[in-house]
C-alpha cells in the first residue's frame, strides 16, 4: 500500500464548501470554486524495471514486457517532477498518455494526475481520469478512497442523476474500505507505516460515506461514518468535523458535537469558518446545559 501525501487546507474552495454545509451544493455552486489543495496522491510507481500496478489490489495486472528506452526516459522525467509542480504533471502526464496510450504505467500516471487535478481545480478531469484508473485496477484503494470523498460534492441534489452519483461514490467507499482492510503488508514497510497508510485510507472512504449519507439526510449513518472517519484519519479536515457537530446536534448529542465543533474551531481554517465552528459549540454547550423539556 503506497503512502498518502497530504496539503494543510481543504479540498474545497470556501464556498463550495459552504454549500456542501448548508446542504446546497450542486453543479452552480461547484462551478469555478474547485478544490484547493489537501492531498491524497498515491506514491508514485518506481521507474525502470519496479513498475507496481496502482493500488497494488488483488486485480492488478501482471507484469509488462519491458518497455523501450524512450518511454522509460520520458516516464522517469514525468516520475522525477517534484509532487506539487501540478502544471507540469498534467503537461507531462497528458503527453505521455497521448503518446503511449497501452504504456504499462499509464495507469500510475492516472494516479498523479488525479492529484495534480485535484490540486488545480479541475474536478471534472480528476473524477474522469480517476475513472480510468479504476477501470484499468478496480483495486487502487488510493483513487476509489479519494474519489469516494470528492464524487457526493459534485452532486446537485435536484438533478435526476444525483442518486446514481451518490451509489457510485458509496461503491467506491465500499470497496476501498474492503481492499483496505485486507490488504498484505508491502515488504520493506514497517507495522506502523504500514497502520497508518492503511487507517488513512480507511478514514477517507469512512468519509466519503458520510458525505453520501449526509447528502442523502441520513443523520444518524452520517453522524457515525464521520466519526468513524475522524478517528482514522491522522489529518481530517475542519469540513468533516463541522459536519459532523452539525449532525450530532440533530441527533441532540450535545456534548460530543460542541467536541466535533471545538475541533473545527481549532483547526488552522479559514477565519470565517472559526468563528461558524466556534458559534457551533457554544451553540451545542447551550442546548446540553438547558433544561430538559417535559
Amino acid at each position: 500500500m503506497r503512502n498518502v501525501k497530504r496539503g494543510k487546507r481543504g479540498i474545497f474552495a470556501e464556498t463550495f464548501v459552504l454549500g456542501l454545509a448548508l446542504g446546497l451544493c450542486g453543479a452552480a455552486a461547484a462551478a469555478g470554486q474547485g478544490m484547493s489543495s489537501k492531498q491524497a496522491a498515491p506514491q508514485q510507481t518506481p521507474p525502470a524495471g519496479q513498475a507496481q500496478p496502482a493500488g497494488g489490489g488483488q486485480n492488478a495486472a501482471p507484469q509488462q514486457p519491458p518497455v523501450n528506452k524512450e518511454e522509460e526516459d520520458t516516464y522517469k522525467a514525468f516520475f522525477n517532477l517534484a509532487s506539487q509542480q501540478y502544471t507540469d504533471i498534467i503537461s507531462q502526464g497528458e503527453d505521455f498518455l497521448v503518446k503511449y496510450p497501452t504504456s504499462r504505467y499509464r495507469t500510475s500516471v492516472y494516479s498523479r494526475l488525479v492529484n495534480a487535478y485535484l490540486n488545480t481545480n479541475q474536478t471534472g478531469k480528476m473524477v474522469a481520469t480517476g475513472e480510468k484508473a479504476i477501470a484499468e485496477n478496480p483495486d487502487n484503494v488510493d483513487v476509489l478512497a479519494i474519489l469516494s470523498t470528492v464524487i457526493p460534492r459534485t452532486v446537485d441534489p435536484r438533478s435526476l442523476d444525483a442518486d446514481q452519483k451518490l451509489s457510485q461514490a458509496e461503491r467506491y467507499a465500499k470497496h476501498a474500505i474492503e481492499v483496505a482492510s485486507t490488504m498484505p503488508k508491502p515488504e520493506g514497510t514497517t507495522d506502523e507505516q504500514f497502520a497508518a497508510a492503511k487507517n488513512e485510507k480507511l478514514g477517507l472512504a469512512h468519509y466519503g460515506l458520510g458525505l453520501v449519507n449526509y447528502m442523502r439526510g441520513n443523520t444518524a449513518p452520517a453522524a457515525e461514518e464521520l466519526e468513524q472517519a475522524s478517528k482514522l484519519d491522522p489529518t481530517p479536515e475542519p469540513l468533516l468535523f463541522y459536519l459532523l457537530g452539525t449532525e450530532d446536534m440533530k441527533l441532540k448529542k450535545y456534548p460530543d458535537a460542541a467536541a466535533a465543533f471545538d475541533h473545527c474551531a481549532n483547526a488552522q481554517w479559514d477565519p470565517k469558518w472559526q468563528g461558524r465552528c466556534k458559534q457551533g459549540a457554544e451553540g451545542a454547550r447551550q442546548a446540553a446545559a438547558a433544561p430538559a423539556k417535559p
